[in-house]
């Protein structure tokens, strides 16, 4: 087992006093801050990007002629991109379970209930999925306009769980 810090450097730290420690750390800190901010701003945004079963389960609710989209539940969307989520969840499977639709004439949306799974998001005002765009809105309809349904216009269905992994989408 490799250590991460040479030997000679951790007997310095010990050999310290209490205030040059308490600067040693808060230096190494603000250190770790700055890569993640500088990390942070090179991510488009986090999400739950579903696996193919995922995916192919939302399809038919794609109303004929719409282009389908079912990608990701977004966690952490763009504008709230100055931190990332902790590493413990990058790269993790997660499951949740798709509780209702809406739809409006320019997106179809897929309500999605954590079942009190602690996901810390900083982004849409409520889980979803968007599942559809109509190609023929204008203007041209963009996915993020799934944030703008109301959590009154869902209507319930037939719970579906969808699976996927927690990703960071780099610009």
């Amino acid at each position: 087992m490799e250590l991460l810090v040479p030997f000679l450097e951790i007997q310095q730290v010990i050999q310290l006093g209490r205030k040059s420690k308490m600067k040693l750390l808060l230096e190494n800190w603000q250190e770790y801050l700055k890569e993640n901010y500088d990390l942070a701003k090179s991510i488009d945004y986090t999400a739950l990007v579903l696996n193919d079963l995922g995916h192919r389960s939302l399809l038919s609710y794609v109303p004929e002629g719409w282009e389908p989209v079912a990608h990701h539940m977004t966690i952490i969307n763009p504008p709230e991109m100055t931190t990332r989520l902790p590493s413990r969840w990058i790269g993790g499977g997660m499951c949740v379970k798709v509780t209702a639709i809406a739809q409006n004439d320019r997106v179809a949306s897929a309500l999605v209930d954590l079942e009190g799974i602690p996901l810390p998001m900083k982004g849409p005002a409520y889980p979803h999925i968007t599942i559809a765009i109509n190609p023929l809105g204008e203007p041209k309809v963009r996915a993020v306009e799934s944030n703008d349904i109301l959590l009154e216009e869902y209507k319930p269905i037939e719970p579906i769980t969808v699976c996927g992994t927690i990703r960071e989408i780099q610009k």
